[in-house]
């Protein structure tokens, strides 16, 4: 190799990058536009894109507002069914969910104790009778000697008292009688009022004491759904006002009536109870949960065609149209109303403008 001169290979590569260079400096100049015509800066006019979809507008009413309240259904009528006196349960003729009419037995009580007792009160009324029809012969026989002047006018005395002495003993021994059979007669326990048992409280072999409840009915044709209502709203309230009542077991709407509203706020909630009498259906129960919708004066809603939301996500977007025709995609937030039909905008349109509903074929 000669001193001063460059290998072979290494001068194949300088030549290879002075190749690339100038082929990438053409491309530049090719691409700012250096071999063709040159456009000067400025705005360039772009024709508007027709808007080949039909559209709808954004509509503002005015409707009336609702506020729900929750409550819970119950019975105007509830009745609980307990003892009169102290002994121990022989049966139960009911359970939880039966139907009873008034006078159905519910309860039978061990009345051996008090049919003991109604024989000695008995017993003591033929008693109380013999003496009474010995004392009524002696007083005639004591005022037939009076009348001979055989006897005196003392003995006449006690023999008339001696009678009125043992008809104050049949008195007493009647009413004796009577209350014995009428405590033997709560031995059995009947119902008073017909409707549905809802609770069956005690069971055979209790011991039955006076007023502890043993049996809860209520009248399933006197329901109703009683809510605590805003005190703002229930004072715009009347008796008798129809109201909207949902039921959610049912999955379905009824009409209702307000029947009652409690004058009495709840100091810490500032709610009234508003009973609201419910339609006559048998698969309505005691205890369900409902919602009745109370009127809040009138509110403002923007309305749009639901076909004119799409989503993507959990975001909702419209296509809004000016008057020239063009578009622009609007991010919006829908509200809870519809009736599916329609939906209500909260945000991202205003009334008057016009969305696309439906692309053009």
């Amino acid at each position: 190799m000669t001193r001063g001169l460059l290998p072979c290979g290494a001068f194949a590569s300088l030549v290879r990058l002075a190749l690339g260079a100038v082929a990438l400096a053409a491309a530049i100049v090719w691409l700012s536009g250096g071999c063709g015509e040159r456009i000067e800066p400025g705005e360039v006019e772009t024709p508007a894109r027709p808007a080949a979809a039909a559209t709808a507008t954004v509509e503002r009413v005015t409707e009336p507002a609702v506020e729900r309240a929750s409550g819970s259904v119950a019975s105007a009528r509830q009745t609980t069914v307990s003892a009169k006196i102290l002994a121990r349960i022989e049966t139960i003729a009911v359970r939880a969910g039966d139907v009873v009419q008034a006078g159905d037995e519910l309860i039978r009580l061990d009345a051996r104790a008090l049919e003991a007792q109604a024989r000695e009160v008995g017993e003591g009324l033929r008693s109380a009778q013999a003496r009474l029809a010995l004392a009524r012969r002696e007083r005639a026989r004591i005022e037939k000697l009076s009348a001979a002047n055989v006897a005196s006018e003392e003995e006449v005395d006690r023999a008339r008292s001696a009678f009125r002495v043992a008809e104050a003993e049949v008195r007493a021994a009647e009413q004796r009688l009577a209350d014995a059979e009428v405590a033997q007669s709560y031995a059995v326990i009947r119902s008073p009022v017909t409707g549905r048992v809802v609770d069956r409280l005690a069971e055979p072999g209790d011991t039955a004491a006076p007023g502890v409840a043993l049996v809860r009915i209520y009248d399933p044709s006197a329901l109703r759904l009683e809510v605590p209502v805003r005190e703002t709203l229930a004072v715009r309230l009347s008796v008798g006002q129809p109201l909207r009542v949902h039921v959610d077991a049912l999955g379905e709407s009824l009409d209702g009536n307000i029947e009652e509203i409690v004058p009495f706020a709840e100091p810490g909630a500032r709610t009234l109870l508003i009973k609201v009498r419910l339609p006559d259906d048998p698969r309505l129960f005691a205890g369900m949960f409902g919602r009745v919708e109370v009127p809040a004066g009138d509110v403002e809603r923007l309305l749009i065609p639901a076909t004119a939301v799409s989503r993507i996500g959990q975001l909702e977007f419209a296509t809004a149209v000016d008057a020239q025709g063009r578009r622009e995609r609007r991010l919006i937030t829908t509200g809870r109303f519809g009736d599916g039909e329609r939906v209500e905008v909260l945000s991202g349109l205003a009334a008057g403008e016009r969305v696309v509903v439906a692309d053009a074929p």
